[in-house]
Parts: C-alpha cells; structure tokens; sequence
C-alpha cells in the first residue's frame, strides 16, 4: 500500500490559503490595538506680553484606528524589583488636556508640567523619586489606557541630563 501524496500544485494552494488566514487574522486582531507614539523633554512657552515658562512636556499621539482614553500619565524609575511608581496629578488648563482624555487617530493629548522658579518641579523629582543618576537613566514616563495599555516613553537626553545635574548638585 503507497501513500498518495498529491500534486505540487495542491500542497502549494494549501500553504498558501494557510498563510491567507493568519494574515487576516493578524490583521484584524492589530486593528483591535491601542498604538501610542509620544515624547517627553523640556520645553518653554513664549508668548507675546508674557514672560516665557519652562516646562516638562509629554505628549502622545494615537498612531492607531482605535480610539484611545488616557486615563492616567506616570513615572517610572529603576530596574526589574527595585522598580518605582509615581502617578503625575495632570489637570487640564491651557497647557494641558488633563486625564482623562480620549484621542482619536491621528489625535494628539499633551501635558505641561511647569517647571517652576528655580527648577522647582525637578528639585522635588530628585529629592523622593530619583535618587542617583542610574535612576535617571532608567526614568520612564508611561500613559495608561482604560483598555490596559500602557505606553512607556523615555525622556529626552536633555531632561535626563538635567535631572542628573540635580542628582550630583543634592550629592555634593
């Protein structure tokens, strides 16, 4: 008795209604995702008959076809168990839309922390949430999602060199 193992043909068509099906699959279930882009440094806002301000922005643009809702923004600092957390309080005002916010596709949801006299904001940062340098290069930013995403953005090289400054300033 011989096994009939077919055509070439036939084995083909096969793998290649196979890969149709993961591939629609695939794409279905990427279409469900939440897609977060963002950026986070410093920045200053000048305007005309104001003083300009310095800030600490982060910003996230929803790069996907669903809808996301930002329900919270926060911090992250250190390696794997010695891992900290920190919500940041966003409130909406002309700087910031506050959480939560809900973006479409394509739409951008920022936040203005302002940095205060004497880099007040960072001074604060330093003295409880980030104490060495090694903190400041593992700080993250992350914005979470009512649908439980979370999109973890590293800071600009000028904010972690920043904060740096202020590590070794409170270390000497």
């Amino acid at each position: 008795m011989s096994i009939e193992w077919g055509s070439l043909a036939s084995w083909f068509s096969a793998l290649a209604s196979f890969a149709a099906v993961g591939t629609a699959l695939y794409l279905a279930s990427d279409s469900k995702r939440i897609k977060l882009r963002g950026w986070c440094g410093l920045r200053q806002v000048i305007g005309p008959g104001h003083p300009p301000k310095d800030f600490v922005f982060l910003s996230a643009t929803n790069v996907g076809t669903r809808a996301a809702i930002i329900n919270n923004i926060g911090m992250t600092v250190g390696r794997s168990k010695d891992k900290k957390q920190a919500i940041i309080t966003a409130v909406k005002d002309q700087y910031s839309d506050g959480v939560p916010v809900s973006i479409e596709d394509g739409q951008e949801a920022k936040w203005g922390i302002p940095r205060g006299e004497n880099e007040q904001w960072l001074t604060d940062l330093v003295s409880g949430f980030v104490d060495t340098e090694d903190d400041a290069d593992s700080l993250r930013f992350v914005i979470y999602t009512t649908h439980g995403a979370a999109k973890e953005i590293t800071p600009e090289d000028a904010l972690i060199e920043k904060i740096k400054e202020l590590v070794r300033a409170r270390s000497a």
